[in-house]
């Protein structure tokens, strides 16, 4: 009996030392498979929005995607091809306000998806709108927040000169008249409009520090 216990043990023995170099081989060449390329800071990405996004609707935290419309290249070697997706996350969100507040959202990029399913961690901000699928002509701005344009100019004008007219015709019940006119221009001053984005317009990104991802060998 302890003889076959022996041999037992003798055989695992053997094939844990046997199984060792082996999976020190397949580790090998598995790191051999692939090269590190590190994606540096400042890097422009084009991106196709999948998520609409709009100041009186979206809140903090929702979720968005988009995918990759041109390939990104370091150093003359692609690294990300057409079609990856990117995700991110809407960070804050302000409604449109009256007296011709324009709406506000700030959205970060978060994640890279890689052709083989593996997901990376990014830091990337919203640089510009290259089109707006919905028609809306919203700014971003320098911190990379989605900016609804306020009140029409023209009519914030004529609200607020009108009242000074009538203030210039005459004397305190003029006065009076333009007191109540500024106030009344206050509260009726239309609301700006909303910072919002169809899905399928097309975004610029900005990497907002170096990513490093593991990328197949050349010629494989």
């Amino acid at each position: 009996m302890k003889a076959k216990i022996l041999a037992f043990i003798t055989a695992c023995t053997l094939l844990a030392s046997m199984a060792t170099p082996l999976l020190a081989q397949d580790q090998n060449q598995d790191n051999s498979n692939v090269d590190e390329i590190t994606v540096p800071e400042g890097t422009e990405f084009k991106l196709q929005l999948h998520t609409t996004l709009n100041s009186a609707s979206s809140k903090t935290g929702d979720r968005i995607m988009c995918t990759l419309i041109d390939p990104v290249d370091v150093e003359d070697r692609a690294v990300l091809p057409k079609g990856v997706r990117i995700d991110g996350h809407v960070t804050e969100v302000r409604p449109a306000e009256r007296r011709g507040r324009g709406g506000l959202l700030t959205i970060v990029f978060d994640t890279v998806e890689l052709p083989n399913g593996q997901k990376e961690s990014i830091a990337g901000s919203l640089t510009e709108v290259f089109s707006s699928e919905s028609g809306s002509d919203p700014n971003v701005g320098p911190e990379g927040e989605l900016k609804g344009k306020g009140a029409n100019k023209k009519l914030q004008a004529l609200m607020i000169v009108a009242p000074a007219a009538v203030g210039a015709a005459g004397g305190i019940g003029a006065a009076i008249g333009l007191g109540a006119a500024g106030v009344m221009t206050a509260l009726f001053l239309p609301k700006g409009k909303q910072a919002s984005l169809a899905a399928g317009s097309l975004v610029g990104m900005r990497l907002d520090r170096d990513v490093t991802l593991l990328i197949p060998s050349a010629g494989r």
